[in-house]
């Protein structure tokens, strides 16, 4: 990571005459980018008017300071866009809310409207469709791809839509899916029988008065002035996007978002302010952040700092829009590094950040080993006043008081209640997951198996691992090398390091799981087998 060197920088604040912004902002945001590649731009607005406050440049091979007009990645705030285009096209008679995306995406008569109506716009967007944060259609090892979704067109779409939706289960729990959204983006595109980009450039962005917001399209040149991301103090490439915009295909300025926030604030002077106020309307409780989703904008529950937000990322960019209607400030902190702005964002307006809702009065009662198989358990132990579940190669999930006795998994779309004997002890659990409900007995708590011993290998046998491993044709695991470690994807994960107990040997230490690799009699790397919930899985080497 390049060393912060103030001589290279240029630091500005361009406050209007009125704003009354939090006076040491300038200092904050210089503290929290010390030592970041790039820099930031933050726009403050209150019932006063505006102030600007930016630090950095856009890399260090290009000196250009940045402004209030630097275009940033908005990322997963893009999000609130699209949820303004649905309230703005529901008001204008379009589309309801309640209407299945199938019936925008796929003919009259095709045969699987009826397994999808379920899916409705008002569950994409309040991410409670049941479908999975990305599509398995989208490619092996989407998350390392330098841009990753700017070949998934709206046929792969409705492909993905077809593979996933006729097993999604809507209204279980508030699951993050940046599918749902795309699917929701192409649906309002249809509505309105033109593309995303064009619909919410003439219904959401152009009334609200936002010209330097526009949708990173593939194929299309970047602005002159939007700053490249970085990734490990690295410049990495911006992400563009076809049917996926929806999503987080957005960019704009500290100056735009300065508009948007003010709109979002006192909207008397946009003719959409009756969508955006639809969009602050609580729809469902959200144990993950603990508090609630609206339409789009995630919203806290702290009665005396109620804050609307989103936050966002991209492979090298990171964005944070927050408000709070009962003060009437609002902030949009822009930056292109990789360090998130949210805890920043919502000590400057004052608030509390975003809790899990995991605190249980008695979490002592239900500490135990409950085996559902003789090699399957899950594991309940209790820490700091919370519950956590366990099961057997797994990582471990906080619980959530839902009932007396019964459980949210935060994380998963699954429950737990326990059953107690005639003295009031807990002596047994019930998983209830996709329909089923397993019973397990009560049995003593056991300690964790001891992790295996790391040991270091050769940086050239690590690079004859690096390959794609498909365990099915649509889920693999993309073994990669860098810095001299080993990392591995799955298709729709995150990419975690895995560690060498022997050669052909590894294990993870995110969650317990371990890899071994498969020579043929030549030495050469030909499969590998994932250990993992007591099972041994092998998949192939791809040529």
């Amino acid at each position: 990571m390049k060393t912060f060197i103030p001589s290279l920088l240029c630091l500005m604040m361009i406050p209007s005459a009125f704003a009354k912004p939090p006076a040491d902002l300038q200092a904050r945001l210089d503290a929290w980018i010390q030592g970041e590649p790039g820099g930031a731009a933050v726009a403050w607005v209150d019932a006063d008017g505006a102030a600007f406050f930016q630090v950095g440049q856009f890399d260090a091979a290009d000196p250009r300071p940045i402004t209030p007009d630097t275009q940033f990645e908005l990322g997963s705030v893009t999000k609130v866009f699209t949820a303004l285009l649905l309230t703005e096209s529901e008001r204008l008679g379009r589309v309801s809310r309640n209407d299945p995306a199938a019936k925008y995406l796929l003919p009259p008569d095709d045969p699987a409207q009826a397994a999808l109506a379920k899916i409705t716009l008002l569950a994409l967007t309040t991410h409670t469709s049941g479908l999975p944060r990305l599509p398995a259609n989208i490619g092996p090892n989407p998350d390392a791809n330098p841009d990753p979704y700017a070949a998934y067109d709206r046929a792969a779409l409705v492909a993905g839509l077809r593979l996933h939706g006729p097993g999604a289960v809507p209204g279980r729990a508030v699951t993050y899916s940046n599918f749902g959204v795309s699917v929701l983006g192409e649906a309002l595109a249809a509505a309105w029988d033109t593309s995303y980009a064009d619909a919410l450039r003439e219904h959401v962005l152009a009334p609200l008065g936002l010209p330097a917001t526009t949708v990173g399209l593939a194929g299309s040149p970047p602005p002159v002035d939007l700053a490249p991301g970085h990734a490990n103090g690295k410049r990495v490439p911006n992400w563009t996007f076809l049917a996926c915009a929806a999503a987080g295909g957005l960019r704009s300025s500290a100056r735009d978002q300065a508009v948007f926030l003010a709109a979002c604030l006192d909207g008397r002077t946009t003719p959409l302010r009756a969508s955006l106020e639809a969009t602050l309307l609580p729809q469902r409780a959200d144990a993950d952040t603990g508090g609630h989703i609206g339409l789009g904008w995630m919203l806290t529950d702290d009665a005396a700092q109620p804050i609307a937000w989103h936050n966002g990322a991209t492979a090298g960019s990171q964005a944070f829009v927050a408000f709070c209607p009962k003060t009437g400030a609002g902030i949009a902190i822009l930056a292109n590094g990789q360090k998130g702005p949210e805890a920043l964002g919502f000590a400057l307006l004052g608030g509390q950040p975003p809790h899990p809702r995991t605190a249980v009065a008695n979490a002592a009662d239900y500490g135990g080993n409950y085996p559902l198989t003789p090699a399957f358990a899950i594991r309940i132990t209790a820490a700091g006043g919370a519950l956590f579940a366990q099961a057997t190669s797994q990582s471990r999930l906080a619980l959530r008081p839902a009932a007396p006795d019964r459980f949210a998994v935060i994380g998963v779309e699954a429950e737990i209640s326990f059953e107690r004997g005639a003295d009031g002890k807990v002596t047994a659990l019930v998983l209830h997951q996709n329909g089923h409900d397993q019973r397990a007995p009560r049995g003593a708590l056991l300690p964790p198996p001891p992790r295996p011993v790391e040991v270091t290998l050769p940086a050239g046998t690590l690079r004859e691992y690096a390959g794609e491993y498909p365990l099915t044709p649509q889920f693999a695991l993309s073994v990669t090398v860098a810095d001299g470690a080993l990392a591995v994807q799955a298709t729709g994960q995150g990419r975690f390091p895995v560690y060498a107990s022997a050669k052909d040997e590894f294990f993870y230490k995110v969650v317990e799981a371990r890899l071994s690799f498969v020579r043929d009699a030549a030495g050469r790397v030909t499969g590998l087998v994932l250990h993992q919930h007591g099972a041994d899985l092998p998949a192939p080497r791809k040529p």
